[in-house]
């Protein structure tokens, strides 16, 4: 499991083979090392040295954001030792074709899921813009396959979002929610602020997949490698943003679990490197959140590649470790997870 951490000043210890989690009034409690895959600390979390050696040695990775949700960086052990698969990745990037028709796997499957879930939409709201935004996306699809070079693919999957991001402007005006396109830092509204957050919660959950899988987070074949910019986790996070993070907030706006007072632009204790302060969630909101996005992962769908249902958590690691077998030659193709 993942342990989300959002109460400031909490402190983390080691005891035997158990992390304890005490916060400032005497509050404990305790959880397996070996039940934990990894934590994701929002804002000011005090860790013991035995409770950090003890996460390098079991190779638990710890991601640190601020309590607006920017992400800050993470605590791992060295990178592992399946040398064999980064070559192959390595090898892969560096070949034109097969770079290209992963990309177009990603985009692919990021635009298609985009379509699926603007389909349910306009069964419920009827509108010209949901109207055009599935029609656009449906042509983008086809052109994706005509797509000659990443840069254009690229092209594609900007212009397939803002249409995409036009539709969700209709579902969110129906929802009491003014969203006039993505902003992205610092979030200007509270539907930014919540895909902004709910996309780093996505980019923690499947880096730690990457990596035990023994892939270079930073080698992507779609996002060009950039200095500290873990672009094959960007890659692997496209098909999964509608599918996970627009559908929960959506959900969660739509069945009043998170409200306008959730919301405040007020600058937190750990903001003070901040340029600008956006809208970002209250402390309470953050943890309602956090707790629905964990719920959310937890749902089961059917996995076509296997044929049978898992939890969605379960399919990022499956979809990892597909692209894996591809890398090695022992899958033919990577199929993109596709929303029903």
């Amino acid at each position: 499991m993942v342990v989300y951490l959002t109460e400031q000043g909490l402190r983390v210890s080691k005891e035997s083979q158990r992390l304890r989690f005490e916060s400032k009034n005497g509050k404990l409690r305790e959880v397996r090392l070996a039940d934990i895959d990894g934590i994701v600390v929002f804002g000011r979390v005090n860790f013991t040295a035995p409770a950090v050696q003890a996460l390098l040695r079991r190779r638990i990775d710890v991601h640190f954001l601020t309590l607006s949700g920017n992400y800050l960086g993470k605590l791992s052990s060295p990178l592992g030792k399946n040398v064999e698969l980064r070559i192959k990745q390595y090898e892969t990037f560096s070949d034109e074709k097969k770079r290209l028709d992963l990309a177009k796997c990603f985009v692919r499957g990021k635009i298609f899921n985009q379509r699926q879930f603007l389909l349910r939409q306009r069964k419920k709201f009827k509108n010209s813009v949901l109207d055009k935004a599935v029609d656009f996306l449906k042509t983008s699809l086809v052109n994706i396959e005509l797509a000659g070079s990443v840069e254009e693919i690229m092209g594609i999957e900007g212009s397939a979002s803002k249409q995409y991001f036009n539709g969700l402007s209709v579902v969110f005006k129906e929802l009491g929610f003014s969203f006039k396109g993505r902003v992205r830092r610092p979030p200007k509204d509270p539907v930014n602020a919540l895909l902004s957050l709910g996309y780093m919660l996505l980019m923690a959950r499947i880096w730690g997949f990457v990596e035990t899988a023994g892939l270079d987070p930073y080698l992507g074949f779609l996002h060009s490698p950039d200095y500290g910019k873990p672009s094959l986790v960007l890659d692997l996070m496209e098909e999964w943003r509608p599918v996970i993070v627009d559908s929960l907030v959506v959900r969660l706006l739509g069945w009043g679990t998170v409200r306008g007072m959730d919301f405040t632009n007020e600058p937190f204790d750990d903001d003070e490197d901040e340029d600008e302060y956006g809208v970002k969630l209250t402390r309470d909101g953050l943890r309602k959140f956090v707790s629905q996005f964990q719920n959310k992962l937890k749902e089961e769908t059917t996995y076509d590649v296997l044929g049978k249902k898992f939890k969605y958590k379960d399919i990022f690691r499956e979809q990892v470790y597909l692209l894996a077998r591809v890398l090695r030659g022992e899958a033919e193709k990577y199929v993109p997870f596709e929303m029903k």
